[in-house]
Order: structure tokens, then sequence, then C-alpha cells
């Protein structure tokens, strides 16, 4: 289970593994809040903890999402949060960053 949080503009973020498995971000612009990312996460994998950053200084339009998988493995999405977004459509697919000799 893990907790993590950044802000974007006037836009606050929550990402949550909770202990029954899964992937949910809290977007404070959306309604329902809570929005389900399980279904792009890696096929196979099981999602143990995970982190949210804003990309950084504008003209940044989105949020880095990484994971790391109960197999020790690192992925890696950005996920578009400016203009009409939905969430999940909005991200990209999980890239795998696993350091070599993991």
């Amino acid at each position: 289970m893990s907790i993590d949080s950044a802000q974007r503009s006037d836009k606050y973020f929550t990402l949550l593994v909770p202990a029954t498995g899964g992937l949910f971000v809290r977007d404070s612009s959306k309604s329902p809040t809570w929005q389900n990312l399980t279904p792009i996460v890696p096929a196979g994998e099981t999602v143990i903890a995970a982190t949210i950053v804003d990309q950084g200084e504008p003209p940044s339009n989105d949020v880095h999402i990484s994971i790391l998988t109960s197999d020790g493995q690192v992925f890696q999405s950005a996920c578009v949060v400016t203009g009409m977004y939905t969430w999940p459509g909005n991200c990209g697919p999980f890239v795998n960053n696993t350091p070599p000799n993991n």
C-alpha cells in the first residue's frame, strides 16, 4: 500500500495503491474525484508502490506516474492533465524503466 500526491497549477492529485491492489488517482478537478488507473497497469503486474509528480516548468501539460511492481520492475507513464481529458485515456502506456541487474 502506498500514497503520494502532486500539484499542477490549481489541480491536486493523490495517487493510491490500496492494500487490496490496483492503482487509483484522485483528481480535484474531476467528478467523481477518484479515477481507476488499474486497467492501464501492464498485464500480469501487481503494483505495490507508486509516485506522481508534475512534469515541471510550464508549458508542461502532464504529470508522470511511476510504479513499482511486486516482481521489482519499475514502469513510468505520462498523463495529460490540461484541456478536456478523461482518466485513464489521458495516459500513455507504461514504459519499463527497470534498472539493469534488478
